[in-house]
């Protein structure tokens, strides 16, 4: 009588079984590390763009919130100059009221003036350039240190060639972040 155990696996089932997870395990783990690696470049760059279209809206607001006159550069900075103020005059002539308006120079002192630049702001320690409008540094993950502004002028005063009447503003931001590998470009133009 002849008695037979076959629980267990052979030594041929055994070396099979390793050599596909051999196989199949780096490949789950490459998939699932660039599955990971990629969502956090989205995340980060999704956040960046929002910062970037934060900064652009906030320019734009800048031009619309308050009348100016005329924009000026100088060194990366633009400044949005209202130096004219409209002067109502009341005329009576033959029985009749009238009105004239003129445009009046401010006096320079009185000048209201908005800036927008990119300065040098300190984030968790480290040393990154920011958007600053009038003053106010704008609060964002990204370093703007490649970024500018450029003014472009299609019309001047005829008197003063720094002051730019009519013009297209460009912005250029290049926007770094330790968890994302090359800088994110972004352009924007806008006129006025």
């Amino acid at each position: 009588m002849k008695i037979l155990d076959e629980k267990g696996l052979t030594l041929v089932e055994v070396l099979a079984v390793l050599a596909i997870t051999a196989i199949v395990l780096p490949v789950i783990y490459g998939v699932f590390h660039t599955g990971i690696n990629l969502y956090n470049k989205i995340q980060v760059e999704g956040q960046l763009r929002d910062d970037a279209d934060y900064a652009v809206s906030m320019m734009m607001n800048s031009f619309n919130s308050i009348p100016f006159d005329y924009a000026t550069t100088d060194d990366g900075r633009i400044d949005l100059v209202d130096a004219e103020q409209t002067a109502i005059t009341e005329n009576t002539k033959d029985n009749s009221t009238f009105y004239t308006y003129s445009k009046e120079e401010i006096d320079p002192k009185n000048t209201n003036t908005r800036s927008i630049e990119f300065v040098e702001n300190t984030v968790d320690g480290k040393e990154i350039q920011s958007v600053s409008i009038d003053g106010n540094i704008m609060e964002g993950n990204g370093d703007y240190s490649a970024s500018s502004l450029k003014l472009r002028c299609s019309d001047t005063d005829r008197n003063d060639r720094s002051k730019c009447l009519h013009g297209i503003i460009e912005v250029n931001f290049t926007i770094h972040n330790a968890r994302i590998e090359r800088p994110l470009t972004l352009e924007s133009r806008f006129g006025f």
